[in-house]
């Protein structure tokens, strides 16, 4: 598995920021801050800390022969072919196989920006999610297993 994960920064229960779990690497970086500098460009309520997106970029295309490929998160900007959608275009057109967090206001945006690539959905309010979601992961890693064995058999 290779990716990130956004996770959140809490200081007396408010998010101040978030940084990029390195899946594979296991390191957290600063990514996004609820106080930054002027210079620094404004994401909705937040700052982008320099070099996040190339940082997410970088974890990106390192990771494209990763089994699952975890993207959290697909956002606006990315659908408007920026911020980190370069690089998740380019995994996806070598046949990267990615977990993409997207937010329900914007699904059907990214299902168009997607065209005819095959999409499993998994809604986070689904109580079942968790369990759908680990299952699907093990089916296709079944999959992939099997494939490989009969490929080294030939």
């Amino acid at each position: 598995m290779g990716g990130f994960l956004n996770k959140s920064r809490l200081d007396a229960g408010r998010i101040t920021g978030y940084d990029i779990f390195d899946l594979r690497g296991g390191k957290a970086v600063p990514f996004l801050r609820a106080e930054g500098a002027s210079a620094w460009q404004r994401i909705g309520g937040f700052f982008l800390v320099p070099g996040g997106f190339e940082r997410a970029e970088r974890i990106l295309l390192r990771d494209v022969r990763a089994d699952i490929l975890v993207v959290d998160e697909v956002g606006p900007l990315e659908l408007a072919g920026v911020g980190i959608w370069p690089a998740l275009s380019a995994v996806l057109s070598q046949g990267a196989r990615c977990l993409c967090v997207v937010r329900t206001t914007i699904l059907e945006e990214f299902r168009a920006k997607m065209g005819n690539k095959k999409i499993d959905i998994f809604y986070h309010g689904d109580p079942n999610v968790l369990e759908s979601l680990t299952r699907r992961i093990f089916k296709e890693a079944g999959t992939k297993l099997r494939t490989e064995s009969q490929r080294r058999r030939a």
